[in-house]
């Protein structure tokens, strides 16, 4: 597996796992109606060409090239610290490190200081994920997504430093 900072020619691919993940991800959460022509546009709209200027986005691919995972960070999320604005891993690809090895590299990046992340409050797995990862989430709020009203919660790791420690297996 090969971590890099995306480019723009990787966004039709990261806007498609994107989509794919929602769809499965997010049935039975998001209306039927959201998970179809409105999040293909609502995903285009997200992934357009100056998408990389808006934040910093990392792929992770295999040695032939097949993308297993993305993650996109904002500098200053809401709380004014980084915010982890997307990680998806292609299902082929779950449970086999790649959202642990695209986290760690977030955890670089927003080194020194904190690190956040929104997460539905349905979204059990991915809950669960964070949860061994040492984040500590917030009171569920009232959250909408494409016009649709969700609860979620906020995710935060203090330390950042210490949740790349963490991650890589180092005695903490």
């Amino acid at each position: 597996m090969h971590i890099r900072p995306a480019t723009r020619l990787d966004l039709p691919e990261i806007a498609q796992l994107h989509e794919s993940n929602w769809q499965r991800d997010y049935a039975g959460i998001l209306p039927e109606y959201a998970l179809g022509t409105q999040l293909s546009d609502y995903m285009a709209a997200t992934w357009h060409d100056g998408a990389l200027r808006d934040r910093r986005c990392l792929v992770a691919r295999d040695g032939a090239g097949v993308l297993l995972g993305f993650a996109a960070m904002l500098d200053e999320g809401p709380d004014g610290c980084a915010f982890l604005d997307n990680l998806h891993v292609a299902p082929v690809a779950r449970a086999k490190g790649v959202g642990r090895a695209l986290m760690s590299s977030v955890a670089v990046l927003a080194i020194p200081g904190a690190l956040t992340l929104e997460v539905l409050s349905a979204n059990s797995a991915a809950r669960a994920i964070y949860k061994a990862w040492g984040g500590v989430e917030s009171a569920e709020f009232p959250d909408t997504v494409m016009g649709v009203p969700v609860p979620a919660v906020t995710v935060r790791w203090e330390d950042t430093v210490w949740l790349a420690d963490r991650l890589s297996g180092a005695d903490v």
